[in-house]
Parts: structure tokens; C-alpha cells; sequence
């Protein structure tokens, strides 16, 4: 299970760098850029909560 947890942070990464290709720099601007925006957060936090399931499967085992 963790090897698709660890799968899913790696895509998140890729989605990621992906979202900062596609940001209108010359305007940065919510209207603008709004869904790169929610992109990147949605995939910060996609990883926040495959890392902490990651340590709760951990102590889990112990």
C-alpha cells in the first residue's frame, strides 16, 4: 500500500510542475491563473495527507 502512496506523491509532484508551466507570469493575477492555483494547492495538500497516512501505517505496525 505505501508503494501507491509513494506513487501518488511522485504524480502530485509531476501535476505540480505541470501547473507552473501552465501560470500566466506576466499576470499573475487570481482571474487569470485561478485553476493553477487551486491545482497546486490541491496537490500540496494530496501530499500532506499521503505523508501522514504514510506515518500512521507505520506506527500502526509497531
Amino acid at each position: 500500500m505505501n508503494k501507491f502512496r509513494i506513487g501518488l506523491i511522485i504524480s502530485a509532484f509531476v501535476i505540480i510542475a505541470g501547473h507552473f508551466v501552465f501560470i500566466d507570469y506576466t499576470d499573475l493575477s487570481w482571474s487569470k491563473n485561478a485553476g493553477s492555483y487551486w491545482g497546486i494547492l490541491s496537490m500540496i495538500l494530496l501530499i500532506v495527507s499521503m505523508l501522514i497516512s504514510i506515518r500512521h501505517a507505520k506506527k500502526k505496525e509497531l
